[in-house]
């Protein structure tokens, strides 16, 4: 694995940006110290919803526009062509709208696509986030120790201490797992009384007489 010269980086983002007929801008700066600062739509596919309920409205929390661009801050991008992977580095925080994800680092692994030598949003089999993972939205959010998307699965599992909170409510277990195919969430423990899934409520306040 090695840290991509400046003229390979920018050929790379230059084709893994385009989208449609149009090109996102991609490249806001660049330098010696410098936060890489990507929008692309590589990761769209992370945070894609299709499932929706009836009345048009999405079925879950973490549901979000994937038409908006998709920012990806990293300290460093590291491309392994070898191993068919793609690694965003130190303070990793990719943003779509309201949707927010952080993590230490992201990886990104693509299917062969022969002479192709960079992964296009179609290739991707799975992403995954570790370290301090993360991920906010407008209505809640969910803390965990890695997360792992399964593209093929249209599935995102959260693991490793996993909080969700919904404003004072807060479920804590082993695993979160989001079927995106159907909109329904779960979490699972591990067993026993120190593994099993724990939640706190918070009735609503009524006013004093």
């Amino acid at each position: 694995m090695r840290l991509l010269p400046r003229p390979i980086f920018q050929k790379i983002l230059g084709r893994v940006c385009m989208t449609g007929s149009s090109m996102i801008s991609y490249w806001q700066r660049f330098g010696y110290g410098m936060t890489y600062v990507l929008a692309v739509s590589l990761l769209c596919l992370a945070f894609a919803t299709p499932a929706t309920a009836q009345n048009g409205k999405p079925q879950l929390g973490f549901a979000h526009d994937t038409s908006q661009p998709l920012e990806i801050t990293a300290d460093s991008l590291e491309v392994a062509q070898q191993n068919q992977t793609a690694v965003f580095v130190g303070n990793v925080r990719a943003s779509q709208g309201e949707l927010q994800l952080t993590a230490d680092s992201l990886r990104v692994y693509y299917r062969d696509q022969g002479s192709s030598q960079t992964p296009t949003q179609g290739a991707i089999s799975r992403l995954d986030a570790i370290g301090n993972v993360t991920m906010t939205s407008p209505a809640e959010s969910a803390t965990s120790e890695w997360a792992v998307y399964d593209v093929d699965k249209g599935a995102i599992t959260l693991g490793g201490q996993v909080a969700l909170t919904r404003g004072e409510n807060i479920i804590r277990g082993a695993q979160l797992v989001v079927d995106l195919n159907t909109g329904l969430s779960r979490i699972v423990g591990t067993g026993g009384n120190q593994g099993r899934v724990k939640g706190v409520f918070v009735p609503a306040q009524q006013g004093k007489k």
